[in-house]
This record gives C-alpha cells, structure tokens and sequence, in this order.
C-alpha cells in the first residue's frame, strides 16, 4: 500500500507536469496571429540583415516594416508590445510559441523555393 507521502509527492509532481492553460487577458493579441505576425517581423528583420549594401537609416526601415506588418495584421505597434511584453513574462507560452513560428518560417521558406 502506497504511504500518504508517497501519494502526495506523486501528486505534487503530477500537478507542477501538467499543462495549465494561461487566459489570454483582453486587448492581448492571439497566439496564432502573434505567431504570423512574428515570423514577418523575422522574416523582414533576416532581409534587412541580407540586403547587402548599407542602409542609411536602418532603424527607420525597420520601424516602416513594423508598421506595415501590424498594418496588415489590422494591428499597432502599442497592442503589439502589450502582447509582446505579456507573452515574454509567460516563457512556457512564449516558447511554445517560437517552436511554432520556426515551423511557420520554415514552411514559408520552402514555399519560396
């Protein structure tokens, strides 16, 4: 017969292994579209690294792509650094999160191809 302790450290570790889902609070940007949204800003920022010649004004280039990728995610820059910041602070989410933006870069990249 299992001894008291024994159940309860097995339950302790059952319950710290399980996945709790977190509420996304209200005015935070989904995971899918956060995840689609990310892999552009990857993708643009990989160009901007790969465009070779020497960009004046980097940063303004990088805020015009921003701009454009929020903008076409019916999104801004302010509801994407609160989602940003709230995905960031929940790192089981947030990694969960970049293993589904690699896959979504790498299907896009073989679609280039």
């Amino acid at each position: 017969m299992m001894s008291f302790r024994t159940l309860l450290v097995f339950l302790l570790l059952l319950a710290g292994c399980s996945n709790q889902s977190e509420e996304i609070p209200p005015g935070i940007i989904s995971k899918d579209s956060m995840i689609s949204i990310m892999a552009d800003i990857h993708i643009a920022e990989a160009r901007l690294i790969n465009a070779g010649g020497v960009v004046v004004k980097q940063k303004d280039v990088k805020s015009a792509y921003m701009r454009k990728i929020l903008s076409e995610a019916s999104d801004d820059t302010t509801r994407f650094l609160k989602s940003f910041d709230f995905y960031a602070t929940h790192p089981e989410i947030f990694s969960q999160m970049y293993e589904q933006i690699i896959v979504e870069i790498s299907k896009r990249q073989a679609e280039e191809k």
